[in-house]
């Protein structure tokens, strides 16, 4: 289990994904699997060249690597701010490529994985939390920028912001002078002191990109390790290994990683020819087989020319990475020097930095900017001491081993020399060169088997096969070639006694007597009692002519050509009758998507000539009413209310007691003239209103995922069979019958007037009775103007949400949610009306004050939200004076309005109906007068 289990632990940190594949290893692995007795007993995973640069460089549309989204996204909130994250989006080392998901793929759940992966390998929680530690750190690394400023005549790098170096030197532990030294300066040490020399913009952002690297690198082979020593055999036992190495790349932009990994290919190709072709057409040499040989392509000169000393191009980048005044333009000026008359190396026509290689798979052009440091890629000793003197215990093992490895390469390399000489670190190159060396090594001493995974095509579509891709790709991967040697050949190679037992027998045929005698065999042949598919006489030639040479070879070969001819026989019928069956399977399977498209097609056509003649009649019958003096108006009211229906609701069930307020609500005009269009007052914006700064980290996305049943979000046609939200189970039914009634509401084309006034106000009326079920109805009107097809019956959604937050306020685990879903989403003029609604309720709860009203919206409100308008009210002192006031805090207003900044405490606003007086107690809604009387 442990060994299946680490699968996505190095899935995760050594994927990405890239422009050819969405989840592309970019390092090549190869795992042994350790048998006993037929069971699995251990594993050990080897790693080749991890793709380093993808940590601080993405080209367009591909990812870094798995690992940080998955963390980004299934961190919990409380550990996000331990480590100070934010967005991927916010980050540099992962926003480059333009887009940081994948389609189908759910980082958040691939994280839960990955935490059930590290608990099964027994990784403590302070291991997890100083993985997570370091991964965070390199993210803040990569958003560390710099400025130029002159100094002693010449410009040098400074960092814009220290924030983000303490907060890496808080996450690892370590002094944040030191680390903005490393980054800043160069150290030169003498025998007396320690030279600092401020480096360039350029170089900073170097150091900064090589520290993140190697954090990154150094976290990835110790995770290797810990899974090896985890799994490791105990004993020695048989194997079973498997290779899984990155393909061939062309790119729109190849560098050193490029360079590096069709090295490989070419390498591996090389072994491929040699198992395959070279020692196949020995063996028939051998065999003593008439054969004539079949030449193939040999791709030995193309290795030598990347690597045979002293002037391959690796040897020529390692030379190069030893002299300090070196550039990638000496590099490439030495590599157009010794190989410009290569016919496989190709110099640019204009003086560009980059050169061609003509590869088995094709010609590839590499860029040369920064292969010098990509090649050279060592720890300075200022950044090794420092992170050796992390208090993160694992921060501080990963450079204490990586310094001692280097101490060993130091002792082995003076010991190795004969004179003295400065030491030479070992280069990138020369480690994968001998890591690839080792490989092959290893794999000579194998049964090697080879699978090719060929790509249908180039857009990641699925059913869809481009011949020319998989062509090209059987072409340069040698396919093609291994084909054609197997057919001229003798691919099948089945003992003579076991060939003879198989076919021969049924036929009456008969084994020599004596090892020498073949008469008896020939004779068997061309006496069968019934037709051989193969022709007999040419079969007994063949035979013949096997059986004269030597002696000891008679059975083999005789079984060899018998094989060869027959098995090509039945090949080429099998082949036939598949083609028919193919043939006769697609005419049927064509002829039923032939029909299922017919039918289709008329439905739909059917269905446009119906709404094409309903539209013709409905205008002709306007057009007869409006000849007879009718007035339109109701008409026009009725066709904007048939426009609202997305499906019938009609059906839809409805309480009796709202049917009845509906029924006796139908004909009257309440309160008719009591709401009138007045000029707008000059108002002043409230500067307390402004959106949270971190509203960006609340999308409604995000809460479907924590607190929806079910992770869908939009538009539904079709009554819930259970609550959005998780409710408790005595108001799921509840629930049930208010999403009916949303439903009815937003699509219902009869109900218009003082009938959706009412209406509207019995759902609202349902969120203020019941207080647990206030965040399930905002939820459910959200969810019905989401990605809504009807602009009319979207409207309506927009309307009613925005009067259910002029009764009460959501819970404050919904409410920044849903005002980033405001803001960002609301319809036409309803996004300034709920954002202020939801605002003034936050700003309430934060002192204590949020409370629901007591009555649902009045016809005042409900003609406000429906016109996106404010609302006044006409306000009588008792001295005779008239004024008109906004808003809900009248007393305050007014008095402040009249010199009583300080003593405005005291004084009351009451109603007066006819003569009846209704008092406002300080906490009640004024508005709640204005309802409770109509």
């Amino acid at each position: 289990r442990q060994i299946l289990e680490a699968t996505p632990l190095l899935e995760s940190f050594g994927n990405a994904k890239t422009v050819r594949n969405d989840n592309s290893s970019r390092f090549g692995k190869f795992v042994e699997i350790f048998l006993e007795d037929g069971l699995i007993c251990g594993a050990i995973t080897s790693q080749y060249l991890l793709e380093k640069s993808r940590v601080v460089f993405q080209a367009q549309s591909e990812r870094n690597y798995h690992i940080f989204y998955e963390m980004l996204a299934g961190l919990p909130s409380q550990q996000r701010q331990r480590y100070f994250l934010q967005g991927a989006e916010t980050y540099y080392y992962l926003n480059q490529g333009g887009n940081c998901e994948i389609p189908g793929k759910d980082d958040a759940e691939d994280f839960r994985r990955l935490l059930n992966t590290m608990e099964v390998l027994n990784f403590s929680v302070d291991e997890q939390n100083s993985i997570f530690r370091i991964l965070s750190s390199v993210l803040h690394l990569g958003n560390v920028y710099f400025e130029k400023y002159e100094t002693d005549c010449q410009e040098v790098a400074t960092v814009v912001s220290a924030t983000e170096i303490r907060t890496v030197a808080e996450l690892l532990q370590v002094s944040p002078e030191g680390l903005q030294k490393a980054i800043t300066f160069k150290v030169t040490e003498t025998q007396r002191e320690k030279i600092f020399t401020p480096l360039t913009v350029e170089s900073a952002v170097d150091a900064r990109d090589a520290i993140a690297k190697t954090l990154y690198s150094l976290l990835f082979s110790w995770l290797t390790d810990r899974i090896n020593k985890l799994v490791y055999p105990r004993q020695e036992a048989l194997s079973i290994a498997i290779l899984d190495i990155y393909g061939f790349e062309d790119l729109n932009f190849n560098s050193f990683e490029q360079l590096c990994i069709n090295y490989a290919n070419e390498y591996l190709q090389f072994f491929f020819n040699r198992i395959v072709f070279q020692e196949e057409q020995e063996e028939y040499i051998r065999e003593q087989i008439e054969w004539k040989e079949i030449p193939f392509s040999d791709n030995q000169p193309c290795i030598d020319l990347i690597s045979q000393k002293p002037y391959g191009i690796l040897r020529i980048l390692d030379d190069q990475s030893c002299f300090p005044q070196a550039t990638d333009h000496t590099f490439l000026q030495k590599c157009h020097y010794h190989h410009g008359t290569n016919p496989l190396y190709t110099k640019p026509k204009m003086p560009l930095p980059e050169f061609t290689i003509k590869h088995y798979a094709g010609k590839v052009t590499y860029q040369v900017h920064k292969f010098l440091d990509k090649n050279y890629d060592q720890v300075r000793q200022d950044v090794l001491d420092l992170f050796l003197s992390s208090r993160t215990k694992v921060v501080a093992n990963l450079f204490f081993g990586h310094a001692q490895v280097m101490a060993r390469q130091r002792s082995l390399m003076r010991r190795s020399s004969t004179r003295t000489r400065r030491y030479k670190a070992p280069t990138v190159a020369a480690r994968f060169q001998q890591s690839l060396l080792e490989l092959v090594e290893r794999m000579e001493r194998c049964n090697p088997f080879f699978v090719r995974c060929i790509k249908p095509n180039n857009k990641k579509e699925p059913g869809l096969f481009e011949a020319d891709v998989v062509k090209t790709q059987l072409r340069y991967s040698g396919i093609l070639e291994t084909i054609r040697i197997r057919k001229e050949g003798y691919p099948i190679r089945i003992p003579f006694l076991v060939f003879i037992d198989r076919c021969p027998g049924t036929a009456g045929w008969a084994l020599p007597s004596r090892p020498g005698d073949t008469t008896e065999l020939v004779g068997a042949l061309g006496a069968a009692s019934r037709p051989h598919p193969c022709s007999q006489l040419f079969l007994k030639e063949q035979l013949y002519q096997a059986l004269e040479s030597k002696r000891c070879r008679a059975h083999h070969l005789a079984a060899l050509t018998l094989q060869r001819y027959a098995r090509t026989f039945f090949i080429k019928r099998r082949f036939r009758s598949l083609r028919r069956k193919i043939v006769l399977l697609q005419s049927r399977a064509r002829g039923y998507l032939a029909r299922q498209r017919y039918r289709r097609m008329r439905r739909t056509l059917i269905k446009f000539r119906s709404l094409v003649h309903i539209y013709v009649n409905r205008r002709r019958y306007l057009k007869v009413r409006n000849q007879h003096g009718e007035c339109p108006i109701p008409v026009l009211r009725r066709q904007e209310l048939t426009r609202r229906e997305v499906v019938d609701v009609t059906h839809l069930e409805i309480p009796a007691e709202l049917m009845g307020l509906l029924e006796a609500a139908a004909g009257e005009r309440v309160n008719a003239g009591c709401v009138v269009l007045v000029p707008p007052p000059a108002l002043q914006p409230d500067p307390q209103l402004t959106l949270p700064l971190d509203i960006n980290d609340y999308p409604m996305a995000k809460y479907v995922r924590g607190h929806f049943q079910e992770p869908a979000f939009g538009m539904l046609t079709a009554p819930l069979k259970a609550p959005l939200t998780r409710l408790d189970e005595e108001l799921c039914h509840e629930a049930l019958s208010l999403f009916q009634l949303i439903l009815r509401f937003m699509g219902d084309p009869g109900l218009g007037g003082p009938q959706e006034t009412l209406f509207g106000n019995y759902i609202v009326q349902k969120g203020l009775s019941v207080p647990g079920l206030r965040d399930e109805l905002l939820a459910q009107a959200a969810n019905q103007v989401w990605r809504n097809t009807n602009v009319n019956n979207e409207e309506r959604g927009w309307l009613l949400l925005a009067t259910c937050l002029s009764a009460f306020s959501p819970s404050a685990a919904f409410d920044k949610y849903l005002l980033k879903f405001v803001s960002d989403y609301a319809f036409a003029g309803y996004k300034p009306v709920c954002q202020r609604k939801l605002m003034q309720a936050m700003a309430r709860s934060q002192l204590g004050a949020a409370a629901a009203r007591t009555f649902p919206p009045s016809l005042l409100e409900w003609t406000a939200n429906r016109r996106q308008a404010s609302m006044a009210l006409d306000l009588h002192c008792f001295n005779g004076e008239g004024s008109g006031v906004l808003g809900t805090e009248l007393v305050r207003c007014l008095a402040v309005g009249r010199g009583l900044a300080e003593g405005w405490r005291g004084w009351s606003v009451a109603m007066k109906a006819g003569a009846q007086w209704a008092e406002l107690a300080g906490h009640d809604y004024v508005l709640d007068l204005v309802s409770d009387l109509e």
